[in-house]
């Protein structure tokens, strides 16, 4: 590091950036490490200390194999501390369809559908509304679905009157801005920009 900063002093181009996805990188600093251990493990046995180089050793060969684990199983922690929960979400499905009712919007809401899809995903709060009318979909009713304030990021599924067909899939972020939709050509016609 320290001969990087002095060949790069003065705007020099003698410095290259280390690319620490290449496999060059990575096989030198194994070849660094098992000569880092090895020079230590000589040292413990100059100094008459084989029980400590046993625990170094195991310990070493122990995480070698744990290290996936461990790093699977934070990400499960992960991720799992980042889901909702399902209480959560029919709470927030309930305010949804107490706001569907106020504005008097052609939509309700079909909780069993919106705790199905919610499983599948997780980390955000999901509701499903199915269109009451056979009627094409109005650009100021989605206009209006997307101007309520929900206070948190949400996937808005909306079906057609059967609950057979999906006509149209948001994520609407918490400033009201959209994220997500789909299919991109009734977007269009809606003129939902994705943010």
């Amino acid at each position: 590091m320290v001969i990087g900063i002095a060949f790069s002093i003065g705007g020099g181009n003698l410095f290259t950036v280390t690319h620490y996805d290449s496999l060059f990188f990575y096989a030198t600093l194994l070849l660094l490490c098992i000569i880092a251990y090895l020079f230590f493990a000589k040292h413990l046995l100059e100094k008459e200390l084989p029980l400590l180089l046993l625990i170094c050793f195991g310990t070493t060969f122990l995480f070698f194999f744990l290290a996936p684990w461990i790093i699977e199983s934070k990400s499960l922690v992960q991720r799992e501390l980042s889901n909702i929960s399902i209480s959560n979400n029919d709470k927030f499905v309930e305010k949804v369809e107490v706001m569907l009712e106020q504005e008097k919007l052609p939509y309700s809401v079909d909780v069993n559908k919106s705790r199905e899809r919610f499983k599948e995903i997780r980390n955000i709060n999901v509701v499903v509304v199915n269109k009451t009318t056979n009627e094409e979909i109005k650009k100021k009713d989605v206009d209006k679905l997307l101007g309520l304030t929900y206070g948190k990021d949400v996937r808005l599924k909306i079906f057609e009157n059967s609950n057979e067909r999906l006509l149209i899939d948001f994520v609407i972020n918490i400033d009201k801005s959209v994220s997500y939709c789909e299919p991109y050509e009734i977007c269009e016609y809606l003129g939902k920009d994705i943010k």
